[in-house]
């Protein structure tokens, strides 16, 4: 049932791309927080971290879950990942065309990015790729738990082929 949950929820997101969501909202918080964190770094590096950690809270607690063998909740963030990648998706390739309003009204962290690296001419198009990644870990989130299972699989068919000490001494 939850990977039925999440593949709807996905589709969902991918279908509003472009349009905001509760996710987007949640996706701001920590953008901006970023931005704050590492205010005192080089110029480049505080317009990055916006994005960096937008990426970086839900793959974290994917990465917690994950350990903590929570498969619903690892899906949930993985999902939450993908969505989050999207939207940054939609934030690199409007570098150029400029048409999302901006918190602030202050300059465009992927304009001012692409520009200083030389890639501000291939925005939409590195959004594309980014689009595509997003894609494929919505599609990762959905399959999570047929992944856990297939490792779990694989885990205990090695284990049971392997000779143990105790074998010994039966």
């Amino acid at each position: 049932i939850g990977s039925a949950v999440i593949a709807v929820a996905g589709l969902f997101l991918f279908s509003q791309r472009g349009k905001w969501t509760f996710f987007d909202g949640v996706n701001l918080i920590f953008h901006e927080a970023g931005h704050l964190i590492l205010g005192f770094m080089p110029e480049f590096i505080v317009a990055l971290a916006g994005t960096l950690l937008q990426l970086v809270i839900p793959g974290l607690l994917a990465f917690y879950f994950h350990r903590h063998e929570k498969r619903f909740a690892t899906q949930f963030c993985v999902m939450w990942l993908g969505q989050s990648l999207l939207n940054v998706s939609n934030y690199v390739a409007d570098a150029r065309a400029r048409v999302l309003p901006l918190v602030g009204g202050g300059e465009h962290d992927w304009t001012y990015l692409l520009g200083k690296i030389g890639l501000l001419q291939h925005d939409v198009s590195i959004g594309k790729v980014l689009n595509v990644v997003a894609l494929l870990i919505f599609a990762l989130a959905t399959a999570w738990p047929w992944i856990c299972q297939w490792r779990a699989n694989r885990r205990n068919a090695h284990w049971i082929g392997q000779k143990h000490h105790h074998d010994d001494f039966i």
